[in-house]
């Protein structure tokens, strides 16, 4: 009996591993601010921010 008790429980915990990860990585994309890095054809990057050295 222990043997399948733990089967079940191991079950469970990969049944809700899947859809957790792609929960938890769906929040990390909707509410954590990650920019955009670009880079001109000199490859340095771009900033958003005005540069004064125009």
């Amino acid at each position: 009996m222990t043997g399948d008790t733990s089967l079940v429980v191991a079950g469970i915990g990969i049944a809700l591993a899947v859809p957790l990860t792609f929960m938890f990585a769906n929040w990390v994309r909707k509410n954590i601010d990650h920019g955009e890095a670009r880079f001109g054809p000199d490859g340095k990057l771009i900033s958003d921010e005005k540069n004064n050295d125009e």
